[in-house]
């Protein structure tokens, strides 16, 4: 029950503001998407994952070239756009089948044609195959723990020998009390979050997005259960979500 509420929540999300739900930033609003903003919209995926790569090859292989990767939690297509264009094939994939269709409209306007993308299960039961290269950038937050780690265990599995991952988690909040105050009765109280909707120019009636905070020793033993010895660790702030980005390499 709880994990088909999660479902459609994202769902929501995909069919309701996909590209707001990526980045939570105004000028990507359903109602304000302009060319414009659709360039910087990609421009950042494209950025993103320039400087993931770079990271991987300074500090976990070096020459590192992907052929065959996984893009989890892939959206509209905002990091799988740039990761077909470094990889010979690469697989997103997402819980949301609205966020899907848009990835593959997204894909086919920019002549990407080396991108498939599949919905998403706890086991990532419709992938096949195994990955050079497993991704995830600001996904896994969205996701209760459990959950999280059960598919985090899933795409190691599927991680070829030798193979890279790149995967971000969220592991502490600081926000004032107050800020604190507010998501907490947001998520007790839906007469809470439907006024804070309507501050924030959404409905009334609109999920909240969810928020997690994952036990990074609880992420490291995993890397380690699945041959994975050695990470380097890039810490994030994205507005007092502080997390880990974890590069690491499985052994040959």
């Amino acid at each position: 029950m709880a994990q088909d509420r999660w479902k459609r929540t994202w769902e929501e999300f995909g069919r309701g503001d996909a590209y707001y739900a990526v980045l939570t930033h105004d000028a990507f609003r359903r109602e304000q998407l302009d060319d414009a903003a659709m360039d910087a919209f990609f421009a950042s995926g494209e950025a993103d994952v320039a400087r993931a790569l770079a990271t991987v090859r300074a500090h976990v292989a070096p020459g590192f070239a992907p052929t065959r990767a996984l893009d989890f939690g892939c959206g509209v297509g905002r990091l799988t756009i740039p990761l077909a264009r470094a990889a010979r094939d690469v697989v997103g994939v997402d819980v949301s089948g609205a966020m899907l269709d848009e990835a593959r409209r997204n894909c086919e306007a920019r002549a990407i044609t080396n991108a498939s993308f599949v919905l998403s299960d706890d086991q990532l039961l419709a992938l096949d195959g195994t990955f050079d290269f497993v991704h995830s950038y600001i996904t896994f937050q969205h996701i209760p723990p459990a959950r999280g780690e059960a598919i985090l265990r899933a795409m190691l599995a599927r991680l070829a020998p030798g193979g890279v991952g790149a995967l971000h988690f969220t592991y502490d909040r600081r926000a004032p009390l107050v800020r604190r105050t507010v998501h907490w009765m947001r998520k007790a109280l839906p007469l809470a979050n439907g006024v804070a909707n309507l501050a924030q120019r959404r409905s009334f009636g609109a999920p909240m997005m969810p928020m997690h905070e994952y036990r990074l020793p609880r992420l490291l033993a995993a890397l380690r259960d699945h041959g994975c010895g050695e990470a380097y660790v890039r810490l994030t702030d994205h507005g007092g979500h502080l997390g880990a980005f974890l590069f690491f390499q499985r052994e040959r």
